[in-house]
């Protein structure tokens, strides 16, 4: 951990004593999971990210912030299934969902993540990151 993030997480952890908030609260507050890709591209308020796991082809979907929004991982699949992935459960605990995607052997998919609304099932354009694209092999 470098020098900042060693001293923002002490502060953070110091001020949390001193109001009255358990360490491991303030502690998880303070973590979020950077994927592969994150919503907006902002890595600075990543309130979503996911990461392609070659291995078993799996997509993994963190919820970071509890936004009232769902995470959505959208794009495009080389067998021609429609890619729209949702992390609905919230950020508690690590907020992670795994997705087993079953990609042919030389498959890819090239993807996005942004946030949405679970009831509508819209996806709210604006926060979505740039594409990246990966190959299954």
């Amino acid at each position: 951990m470098n020098a900042r993030r060693w001293a923002l997480a002490v502060s953070s952890l110091t001020a949390a004593v001193a109001v009255g908030i358990p360490p491991a609260m303030a502690q998880a507050a303070e973590t979020r999971h950077v994927g592969d890709r994150c919503t907006s591209d902002d890595y600075t308020t990543c309130a979503g990210s996911a990461s392609f796991i070659k291995e078993g082809d799996h997509m993994l979907i963190w919820d970071n912030k509890a936004d009232g929004h769902s995470v959505v991982v959208i794009g495009d699949r080389s067998d021609g299934l429609p890619l729209k992935l949702r992390n609905h459960s919230g950020s508690e605990g690590d907020g992670k969902v795994d997705h087993n995607l079953n990609l042919p052997e030389n498959g890819w998919i090239r993807y996005k993540v942004c946030l949405g609304e679970y009831g509508s099932k819209n996806v709210i354009e604006n926060t979505c990151s740039a594409s990246k694209t990966e190959n299954a092999s």
